[in-house]
């Protein structure tokens, strides 16, 4: 199972009770997965999805909204409402029961007809048309907790989230660019930085960071899940830490070595050329040293040296003997 499906499983077990935050998840639902299909001047909205989690939190939604009052018919991958009156109260309760008039007049695409009804002046659509289009009802989110519900609602319909072992993506598709806009806004509203962009059809809102998916999660109230992810972004992070200590190490060894052998080569030339008697006391105790305990570092060869030097006098001999090196270096030239 992946962990978007898991996301999801959660979300769906945790049963809204107020009705306005009820409504607002509805709302949600109907515009993620929602047409409407005009024929023979009556409508009728269908409810698409392959999800069987989405599609068994819808039918338990309207129910415990609605009971009785409205009938839905069931089929593979979607749920039909046909009943105009049963319609038009499901409609009116989300606010959108003005969506005759927008399609008829406002987001009328001619490429949706199929025809017109001679006898009733009717649209026939050759397939539904979302109610995205239509003027979003911002009184239904007005409350936190609605933002909440309705945001859940997408995410269950029209959102998914990556495996956080692979990488950090939430994102929720939708049709319409005005609807998008504002789902960014309400994701926004809770202190997180999401963005849209445009695939193909589609406009999806998305978030990339870790920390702001753990938000998100938090948010839609999907807390094992948000745990879960926490576990897997502590290991990364120590993991990460480990590796960055690792290759820190490993260059401060490199140096270490490559300093080492330079030093090495600068004795040895002195050693053949001139001899180690050419260098002052001071200079030729650390010289003999050091070709000693070739893996020492600066702090461990002062300790050895009588008197012990600082890792700093070390250091300031070393390039003496390095300048020494060089010099004869150039006089053989």
């Amino acid at each position: 199972m992946s962990f978007s499906t898991k996301v999801k499983e959660e979300i769906s077990r945790h049963h809204i009770t107020g009705r306005h935050c009820q409504i607002a998840q509805l709302l949600a639902f109907v515009l993620a997965v929602g047409e409407v299909e005009l024929k023979d001047g009556q409508a009728k909205l269908i409810l698409k999805t392959e999800n069987a989690i989405v599609e068994e939190a819808i039918q338990n939604l309207i129910r415990r909204l609605f009971g009785e009052q409205i009938v839905m018919k069931q089929y593979n991958k979607y749920i039909e409402i046909d009943d105009p009156d049963m319609l038009d109260i499901l409609l009116q309760t989300i606010k959108l029961s003005d969506y005759v008039d927008y399609l008829e007049e406002d987001w009328l695409d001619e490429d949706e007809i199929q025809a017109i009804d001679e006898d009733t002046d009717a649209y026939v659509f050759s397939r539904g048309v979302s109610l995205q289009n239509c003027r979003f009802p911002k009184q239904v989110v007005q409350k936190e907790c609605c933002k909440k519900a309705f945001l859940k609602g997408l995410f269950l319909a029209a959102g998914s989230v990556s495996d956080p072992n692979k990488a950090y993506h939430f994102e929720i598709v939708l049709q319409n660019r005005e609807i998008a806009e504002v789902v960014q806004s309400l994701i926004c509203g809770f202190s997180m930085d999401a963005k849209i962009v445009k695939r193909k059809k589609y406009y999806v809102v998305y978030l990339k960071e870790g920390s702001m998916i753990v938000d998100i999660l938090n948010v839609m109230e999907a807390y094992v899940s948000l745990m879960d992810m926490e576990n897997v972004r502590i290991l990364k992070d120590m993991r990460n830490d480990v590796n960055r200590r690792v290759n820190c190490e490993t260059a401060n060894i490199k140096k270490t070595v490559n300093a080492s052998r330079k030093q090495i080569e600068d004795i040895e030339y002195i050693e053949k050329t001139k001899g180690l008697k050419y260098l002052n006391d001071a200079l030729r105790q650390l010289a003999e040293l050091r070709l000693e305990e070739q893996d020492a570092n600066l702090t461990e060869l002062g300790a050895m040296l009588n008197p012990p030097v600082s890792k700093s006098g070390v250091n300031h001999r070393l390039r003496k003997i390095s300048s020494i090196a060089n010099k004869l270096r150039e006089e053989e030239l």
